[in-house]
């Protein structure tokens, strides 16, 4: 799309006078979504820094209801509902809702807290002398942020969701409460031990918005720097560009597309005053040194007007040192969240939550393995590029491990020259996310195909080995659990640590973080049980091979090669070995019988290139990882049924081996756990 086509492709704004409200329509063409110093650092929540939440037009009109449209058939918007009587929330409202975010990062993020009208005036940098004559306009503009109400339609962005809420979500950025010394309950008594203090201030930001922030939808600014800025558009600039720019030197954009954002005037009598108003707030940033440099490129009509921002490596450096200040801090908090259900009820924090917010820590966190696994995905041109593992970590710590790897598998499928810039952009504009959702799909499927396969192997292992399941697993576990408390202090220390070191080696680390102390002694009761019976598990199931071992009356396995369908042999004099065949009895496989062996040594020698489809080595710890992989493989098959690949994979369940030549493919599945397991598909 050229600059003409990209400008004719933003509507006019659009009023409408509905009587005693007003609605002011306005299309906006925004993507969807992306010491001292140290203690007023404040996450921002994405919707804030993206979207027009703040008038920043000093002459607001009340009841004046503003709808802003991301695009022409207005099957997304915003609409910025006023309470009746009053204004949308503007310039001041914004500084007082920074002032609250830093109050909440003291607070150790909890989603209610208390605070005082001059505890939020002096995070506003007010100077204590004129405290007395902000006190109404707090109250006000506290009112007004938990009272305007914003409809986003297929717009807010929630990480929780993954991406943007298709839906109509009506909400407000905070709920408040003002409470006296009379209306005081019983444990709110302490905030009014000072004689002085006639009313204090609850309040919790909204669930939305609160997800975002103590997840990863948020980005990270220092709220002395923000707060400091006399105007509210260089504010508004600084924190858009910096969100636009990712870690990129350069950033070139359409000025009518930050007027927009902004949001500034934008018909065509005004628009060459916004555009002023922009260079203006283009000097403030170079003169605080937020920006190296800026340039207005004007050619043509002022709708075709461009800003270009230079950055140097210090303002990379300052971003990522309040991303890591920030999340340092974060991680040494235990943050008390109550999440609402469905029907609205309370949930109060669990193990599981206190587990899915360290997962959710983890996975913003680089390390050595992560980003290998993303060159190991990204074409391998991509390892000859210095900046590469600089990108890879910083998208990472941006949008999360998930995000970046589905990312670079949709980047690997497009043929790009240029693997960097491709890779900044398809992160910052979401290109991955529909091939992310269909990849996230096939998983969810091969995950239900998964579980519905283990079950009829534990049905088929438990008739081999005469498991009696006639007891519920849970009182299994609990009587596994009483037994490990009577035994020494000394045995119960080795199991405990045992599965505390399974515990962080499932979660990806080498060294526990304070967080991950905190989630595993608050889960510390459920993973000992579940350590406690897959353990027993393992040792009933063990038992009668060692049994029939002892007695040598059982013989090694061999697989032979396995012919399904029409290649069906009846042949069963060649492998003796009857356990085996029970197996398949017993899961109800049908037309497979045992044959030699195909002469590998020969065969390997004829081999193509071309004719090998799959030849896989890898190490896995759990057999369900290794069967999805088996599932991916088996998939790119098209003359095998999806009946005769679950039957392929619930025999590796089983046995560990496969070897059979199946729909015109010779197939060699072998699984040993910790080891090299293989998977080998060659066309006959």
């Amino acid at each position: 799309m050229n600059k003409k086509q990209e400008i004719s492709n933003i509507p006019k704004n659009e009023i409408i006078d509905t009587g005693p409200s007003e609605i002011v329509e306005k299309f906006l063409d925004v993507s969807e979504v992306e010491n001292e110093k140290q203690h007023s650092l404040v996450r921002i929540d994405i919707n804030v820094i993206e979207y027009p939440l703040f008038t920043k037009n000093p002459r607001r009109k009340k009841n004046q209801i503003i709808r802003y449209f991301f695009n022409r058939d207005k099957e997304a918007y915003i609409q910025v509902n006023p309470t009746s009587g009053d204004f949308i929330p503007g310039e001041f409202e914004e500084r007082v809702f920074i002032a609250i975010l830093k109050i909440m990062r003291d607070k150790k993020y909890n989603n209610e807290f208390y605070t005082r009208p001059s505890e939020i005036l002096y995070n506003m940098g007010i100077p204590q002398t004129s405290y007395k004559s902000f006190y109404k306009k707090i109250t006000l503009a506290l009112q007004r942020l938990s009272q305007t109400s914003y409809t986003f339609k297929n717009s807010l962005y929630s990480n929780k969701m993954k991406g943007i809420i298709d839906d109509k979500i009506n909400t407000n950025i905070m709920n408040i409460r003002i409470i006296t010394l009379n209306q005081a309950e019983k444990d709110e008594m302490e905030y009014f031990q000072d004689k002085r203090t006639k009313e204090v201030i609850k309040i919790s930001i909204s669930n939305y918005f609160y997800d975002n922030i103590i997840r990863k939808g948020y980005l990270v600014y220092d709220s002395q720097l923000l707060l400091n800025m006399d105007s509210p558009i260089t504010r508004a600039l600084y924190m858009l560009v910096n969100k636009l720019r990712f870690n990129k030197f350069h950033l070139r954009v359409l000025a009518l597309s930050l007027i927009k954002k902004i949001p500034l005037s934008d018909d065509a009598k005004s628009l060459g005053r916004s555009i002023k108003s922009l260079e203006k707030s283009c000097r403030q940033l170079k003169e605080m040194d937020l920006i190296s440099d800026f340039n207005v490129i004007k050619q043509g009509k002022l709708v075709q007007t461009e800003i270009e921002f230079f950055f140097e490596e210090k303002h990379n450096a300052i971003k990522q040192s309040f991303f890591y200040d920030d999340k340092n801090h974060f991680d040494n908090l235990l943050i008390t969240y109550t999440d609402k259900g469905e029907e609205g009820e309370a949930i109060t924090e669990s193990e599981e939550t206190l587990i899915e917010l360290q997962k959710e820590r983890e996975n913003i966190t680089p390390t050595e393995n992560k980003i290998s696994e993303i060159f190991e995905i990204l074409p391998p041109r991509a390892k000859e590029l210095k900046t590469m593992p600089g990108t890879i970590k910083d998208a990472i710590r941006q949008y999360g491990f998930e995000y970046v790897k589905y990312t670079a598998e949709y980047l690997s499928k497009n043929k790009v020259t240029k693997i960097r810039s491709y890779f900044i952009q398809a992160l910052e504009k979401g290109w991955a996310e529909q091939f992310m959702a269909i990849e996230k799909d096939k998983s969810k499927k091969k995950k239900e195909q998964l579980t519905l396969n283990t079950i009829e192997m534990q049905k088929s292992d438990n008739n081999i080995l005469n498991i009696d399941n006639s007891q519920e697993v849970k009182d299994r576990k609990n009587k596994l659990y009483n037994e490990y408390q009577s035994l020494s202090e000394e045995e119960q220390e080795k199991i405990t640590k045992e599965v505390f070191d399974d515990y962080i080696k499932m979660s990806g680390q080498v060294v526990a973080n304070p967080v991950q102390k905190i989630a595993f002694q608050r889960a510390k009761e459920t993973l000992i049980k579940e350590y406690l019976y897959k353990r027993d598990a393992e040792e009933i199931k063990e038992a009668p091979k060692n049994l029939e071992k002892d007695k040598k009356d059982m013989k090694e396995i061999h697989m032979g090669t396995l012919i399904f369908g029409d290649d069906f042999t009846k042949n069963k004099d060649v492998i003796e070995e009857k356990n085996v065949e029970d197996i398949y009895k017993d899961m109800q496989i049908e037309d497979i019988t045992f044959v030699d062996e195909i002469e590998e040594e020969n065969s390997d020698k004829k081999i193509k290139k071309s004719d090998i489809i799959y030849d896989m080595k890898k190490v896995y710890n759990e057999i369900s990882l290794f069967q999805m992989e088996l599932l991916d493989a088996l998939e790119s098959l098209k003359t095998i049924e999806q009946e005769t690949q679950d039957k392929i994979v619930r025999i590796v369940g089983i046995s560990k081996h496969f070897e059979a030549t199946v729909g015109g493919y010779y197939i060699k599945i072998e699984y040993v756990k910790d080891k090299e397991s293989t998977i080998k598909i060659v066309k006959k």
